[in-house]
């Protein structure tokens, strides 16, 4: 059972970052004397995050660390953790590559940990019991990294020495500053390359004059991410002085501070990422427009919807259409400035479908008016199905004994 728990661990972090590698996230880092900086977007199809707070304690430093949700059976509430700073000034953060199985440590242990809050994730074992890179390296050299097929992970600590561990091979500092996208260093050839937020980053580090918070800021502005996987949020830490400088969609204006030192006294404590950005001035959208698609359609055959509208105060948008059957298509991101869901309904009948839009700042607008659905209650005849509802949708009322027949 142990076993099979290692396994599955392994595969959640598989699933997740290899759906995660359209997201396209950039980090990069430079020190210099006794300042070491690291910059990051974290580019995503979903806005749900929160930062998670640990204190100190039973040999493990404190630390806070970026989670989403990622609910796979059998584990629907584990948090993935995504990157993080701990007490000592290490830092790190996971970006997704094309696939390249390690098999180096092939004969050695998953780590697995039912103690440990994100149980599955030797990153975030390693920031907990890590202050430098060095110590990391030993850490990853004890296990079997074979969960690392899609994924990369760069280490920084204090001192500016930084990583990239690509799984089987690592890629040390050369120089002052390192980054990392999503292709992987030792083997471009495998996809991902050339990188325009790769070749940015470098471009900017090379005539930067100097290090600064507000530079790393502008690099993360240069670099972001808009479209259907934009940059959820931004970072830049501050690894001496343990400061995080977190901005949420691309809005390098707005900065929420967080002092680890300071939030490490309160206590393990958590935040949604949403409420450190949210105003009592935004505005939620407007209410969709009614569903348009089919009215009628056939038990087992998918039916496509769509809807719109517009934010006031000019934000990204998801929608969340409702299927009248206790189902819904959960928040997801519009197509081509619309929403655009389909659902297969499992049982004759007439159905109110309904749409309403949230922003980033999760502010839901009222629900569209509905459009009526009806499936076929009957079939007596075994026409071309797909004939019929062309006809019925060309000529909306014609053809009433049909209708009648078909129940639409």
């Amino acid at each position: 059972m142990k076993k099979l728990s290692i396994l599955i661990g392994s595969l959640f972090i598989f699933l997740f970052l290899s759906n995660n590698f359209v997201s396209a996230c950039t980090g990069f880092t430079y020190s210099e004397e006794n300042q070491v900086l690291v910059g990051s977007n974290e580019d995503w199809n979903d806005y749900d995050f929160w930062i998670r707070f640990f204190p100190a304690e039973n040999d493990k430093y404190g630390r806070l660390i970026f989670e989403n949700l990622w609910p796979i059976s059998p584990d629907p509430d584990w948090h993935c953790p995504q990157n993080g700073m701990n007490d000592q000034g290490l830092f790190y953060d996971c970006f997704a590559t094309p696939p390249l199985l390690p098999v180096n440590s092939s004969y050695k242990p998953y780590y697995y940990n039912s103690n440990d809050y994100y149980r599955y994730s030797l990153e975030s074992y390693a920031l907990s019991v890590c202050s430098t890179v060095d110590e990391v390296l030993d850490v990853y050299d004890d296990y079997n990294l074979e969960h690392m097929e899609r994924y990369q992970v760069l280490w920084v600590d204090t001192t500016g020495a930084s990583v990239i561990i690509e799984g089987d091979d690592i890629v040390f500092k050369e120089g002052d500053y390192q980054v990392v996208t999503n292709f992987i260093q030792t083997h471009p050839e495998l996809g991902g390359y050339p990188c325009w937020r790769y070749d940015t980053a470098v471009n900017m580090l090379d005539v930067m004059t100097e290090l600064s918070v507000e530079y790393f800021t502008s690099i993360c502005n240069a670099t972001h991410q808009t479209g259907q996987y934009p940059s959820v949020y931004s970072n830049v830490y501050d690894l001496n002085d343990k400061i995080l400088y977190l901005y949420y969609f691309y809005n390098y204006d707005n900065v929420v501070e967080i002092n680890l030192e300071e939030e490490l006294l309160l206590g393990e404590h958590v935040y949604f990422l949403v409420d450190l950005f949210n105003s009592s001035n935004n505005q939620p959208p407007g209410k969709p427009s009614m569903p348009n698609g089919p009215t009628f359609g056939k038990v087992g055959v998918e039916c496509t919807y769509t809807s719109q509208t517009t934010d006031p105060d000019g934000d990204k948008i998801l929608y969340l259409f409702d299927w009248d059957d206790g189902t819904d298509s959960g928040w997801i991101q519009p197509t081509l400035g619309q929403g655009q869901a389909s659902h297969t309904w499992t049982k004759s009948g007439d159905y109110e479908v309904k749409v309403k839009a949230r922003d980033i700042y999760h502010d839901e607008s009222e629900w569209s008016d509905p459009l009526h659905v009806s499936m076929p209650k009957n079939k007596l005849f075994n026409f071309n199905f797909n004939l019929l509802c062309w006809l019925f949708e060309r000529f909306p009322y014609a053809f009433p004994v049909l209708r009648y027949i078909f129940g639409v």
